[in-house]
């Protein structure tokens, strides 16, 4: 007899490596990495998030098939919650799923987490020494850096990495041409993989826009040599155009970080989808 599934949101402690994904996720189907909702996020206080669903704001999270089972058991967990039906936004469109939700009264007291993202905002509460970051466009090479006086920050590269999902493209459109985002499509790309102290971050932040909505923070799973970094701070477009060509100078400082850290075999392919692209 086949097992009931349904398709379920998740934003907090169900993540990949947060607290319960382990016990509770494991044998359920990732569909989308990266997911969204129209929401709001606040912090408990109790080392957990809650969400209201609102037409204002987006929460992010990731999206999974799972078993009447598994379902019943996450009942449990998120006693006193509602389980409601809502519109999943994913890289290949809208999804239909079920997320743990509360009324916006009863948020009222609570902590808004702007960022919509429960790893980001963990990510700066905890203020760790260092964590790593993943970059696949221009942030591959050192360039900019420069002219910031922040490469003291990047010093500690840990290599070319892959990450499975996701195939780099170039959505995010500007008068001169386009800069680099990766779309979740099931294939597979790659980038450097640095260590930085937590310093780095408000200067990534700042260069990525994220407050004035260009790129989101997101985190993914990166793998180098025969070693997985777990939940690598990247950043992705928010708002993804039809992809065009790169100007010269972002293309160019793409290619010199590919070629000293990247496979030959991605070099080439980056390069060729780059000419295929339309110039602005």
């Amino acid at each position: 007899m086949t097992k009931e599934t349904k398709t379920l949101f998740v934003y907090g402690t169900l993540l990949k490596h947060e607290k319960y994904h382990e016990t509770l996720m494991k044998e359920s189907s990732p569909l989308a990495a990266s997911a969204w909702i129209k929401g709001r996020l606040y912090d408990t206080g109790e080392g957990y998030p809650v969400c209201v669903v609102l037409e204002q704001n987006t929460v992010y999270g990731e999206l999974y098939e799972v078993s009447d089972e598994t379902l019943h058991k996450i009942d449990e967990l998120e006693e006193g919650y509602d389980q409601q039906e809502i519109e999943v936004m994913t890289d290949q469109g809208p999804r239909s799923a079920v997320a743990y939700t509360i009324g916006k009264q009863k948020a009222s007291s609570l902590k808004e987490i702007e960022s919509g993202c429960w790893k980001s905002y963990q990510l700066w509460e905890r203020k760790p020494s260092s964590f790593y970051y993943f970059a696949y466009g221009s942030c591959m090479d050192d360039a900019r850096f420069k002219l910031a006086k922040v490469e003291h920050y990047f010093k500690q590269i840990i290599g070319g990495g892959t990450l499975d999902r996701f195939t780099t493209r170039f959505t995010l459109v500007r008068p001169d041409g386009s800069r680099a985002d990766m779309v979740e499509d099931g294939g597979e790309t790659e980038g450097v993989l640095y260590e930085v102290p937590f310093d780095a971050i408000r200067y990534l932040y700042k260069r990525e826009g994220v407050n004035e909505g260009t790129y989101r923070p997101a985190f993914v799973d990166v793998t180098v040599g025969d070693q997985v970094y777990e939940d690598c701070l990247t950043f992705l477009v928010l708002k993804k155009s039809e992809e065009i060509a790169p100007p010269g100078h972002y293309r160019s400082e793409i290619e010199k970080g590919a070629d000293l850290y990247l496979s030959e075999a991605f070099r080439k392919k980056i390069r060729s989808h780059m000419d295929s692209l339309i110039k602005p």
